[in-house]
């Protein structure tokens, strides 16, 4: 390991969050401070003509989105080992690549990149473009680790195809490679932290650093656009071609969302964006009360590649 130590803190560039999977992968501070000023570089290109409420409200978006994107890689992670302990391996591919292609849009989402035209175009992001665009963010880290998470991705997709499409009669064609879809997640959640925090230390140094400017931000930018928030909490459901769509509201993702609008009102990481309530419901909902003790327990396995409180 090049004699890194593991967990370790990339200082200064994320003081507060112990990072397990970037050292483990032998990801030096250089690599960090260099991958760092890429994405501060590129914010203030975002940010060259000040913080506006649709700026600000985007990337609300984008953060709470990347947040939840971490909880579903987890959720779907620990679904995937529970079904390889328990010999439902048919699950198996289509678990281990949605866990990979959660923690992909966990790090696209927090990229300071125009990788669609639209907001609506990044949540709906095609998977083409997500195993395309992925290494080039992570090529910004470290080309070593690039090629090797670009193996895996086709790997894991190719793997979820061919049960989607042919379904082969001799059943899986290896053994599901567990670990190294929890070390390919682990590297891309933790990538989507630490440029979330460079996001956050962005606005807080240009946009939040004194009395006035905090003042000034809370009538203006900080009052978020309506439009843009809604996206967070209301989904549609598609019937059939050129019919109408069923639109709901997830009452959770309301309450959430209205709570950052209310208390928070700007984006930040992944770490401070996450709430004990937040991820005990959002886990919560996948429990039944009526389920065998042998059963599969959503509540178990949340820190296997962050550190969810």
């Amino acid at each position: 390991m090049s004699g890194i130590k593991i967990p370790m803190r990339y200082k200064p560039e994320h003081l507060e969050f112990e990072f397990y999977y970037l050292p483990k992968n032998e990801i030096k501070h250089e690599d960090v401070s260099k991958y760092c000023s890429w994405v501060s570089k590129n914010y203030a290109l975002i940010c060259k003509e000040g913080m506006t409420s649709e700026l600000n409200s985007e990337w609300i978006l984008r953060t709470y989105n990347a947040t939840k994107m971490v909880m579903a890689s987890t959720l779907l992670l620990n679904s995937a080992e529970y079904c390889i302990e328990n010999n439902v391996l048919s699950a198996v591919p289509y678990l281990l690549y949605y866990s990979a292609f959660n923690a992909c849009r966990s790090l696209i989402y927090l990229a300071p990149l125009s990788v669609t035209k639209s907001l609506d175009g990044l949540i709906e992001i095609s998977h083409s473009k997500v195993v395309n665009i992925i290494p080039d963010i992570i090529a910004r880290l470290n080309e070593p680790l690039s090629i090797m998470i670009k193996k895996q991705l086709y790997e894991l997709r190719h793997e979820r195809e061919l049960f989607s499409y042919n379904f082969p009669s001799r059943g899986l064609t290896k053994e599901p490679d567990f670990r190294g879809t929890v070390n390919l997640c682990g590297v891309l959640v933790e990538l989507a932290e630490l440029t979330g925090r460079r996001l956050q230390h962005y606005i807080e140094k240009h946009f939040l650093s004194d009395e006035k400017s905090r003042i000034d931000a809370a009538k203006t930018w900080q009052v978020l656009d309506s439009d843009i928030i809604s996206k967070l909490f209301t989904y549609k459901k598609k019937t059939e071609k050129n019919k109408e769509e069923i639109l709901w509201i997830d009452r959770e993702d309301w309450y959430r969302v209205d709570y950052i609008k209310r208390k928070v009102k700007y984006p930040c990481s992944i770490l401070f964006t996450m709430t004990e309530g937040m991820t005990e419901d959002f886990f919560g909902a996948w429990y039944r009360e009526f389920c065998i003790e042998e059963g599969f327990n959503p509540d178990k396995g949340w820190n296997i590649i962050f550190p969810i409180p």
